[in-house]
C-alpha cells in the first residue's frame, strides 16, 4: 500500500512504496514524518542551495528486484530525491511504536549518506542533520493515531 503524496507548501515530503503487507499505520507513519519535520525545521534556514527534499521508503521483501536505492540531485530545481529500502523483515517485525523509532534512525542514516553521495552547494547538511536528530525524539514519544 502507497501513501500517495500531496502538494503543499512544505519543503520536506516523505512516502513510501510498500508491499501490500505492510500495515497502513507504518506506511502512514512515514508520510506523517514530513508534517512534523516541516512544523520544527525550515529548510532554508540551512541555506540556499536546496529547495526540497522528497523521501521514499522502500519498503519491500528481499526478493524485490525493481525498486533500488537512488539519490538524485535536481540542480535546476534544487531538489534532493532520496529513494531507499527499509529492512523488510524488521518492519514487518516491528510493532507500529517500534516501527516509529527505526524510521527516525534510517531517516538520519539515509540523510547521512546522501550527504556524503550529494555535494550541494550553498546548503549546510551537516546542520539540517543535527537539527532533525535533535526534533526527531519528540516526533517518537507523540501518541501515535
Amino acid at each position: 500500500m502507497n501513501v500517495p503524496a500531496i502538494a503543499t507548501d512544505a519543503s520536506i515530503y516523505t512516502s513510501s512504496a510498500a508491499w501490500h503487507e505492510v500495515s497502513r499505520e507504518k506506511t502512514r507513519l512515514v508520510f506523517l514524518l514530513a508534517d512534523f519535520l516541516n512544523e520544527k525545521i525550515k529548510l532554508n534556514d540551512f541555506g540556499s542551495g536546496l529547495n526540497g527534499i522528497w523521501f521514499v521508503a522502500l519498503i519491500m521483501p528481499p526478493d524485490d528486484t525493481i525498486h533500488s536505492n537512488r539519490i538524485v540531485f535536481h540542480r535546476k530545481k534544487q531538489e534532493l530525491a532520496i529513494y531507499w529500502k527499509m529492512d523488510y523483515e524488521q518492519v514487518m517485525s516491528f510493532s507500529t511504536l517500534s516501527f516509529k523509532a527505526y524510521l527516525a534512525h534510517f531517516f538520519i542514516d539515509v540523510l547521512n549518506l546522501a550527504k556524503e553521495k550529494k555535494k550541494i552547494d550553498q546548503f549546510n547538511f551537516d546542520a539540517f542533520i543535527n537539527a532533525v536528530a535533535l526534533a526527531l525524539p519528540e516526533w517518537v514519544d507523540q501518541a501515535t493515531n
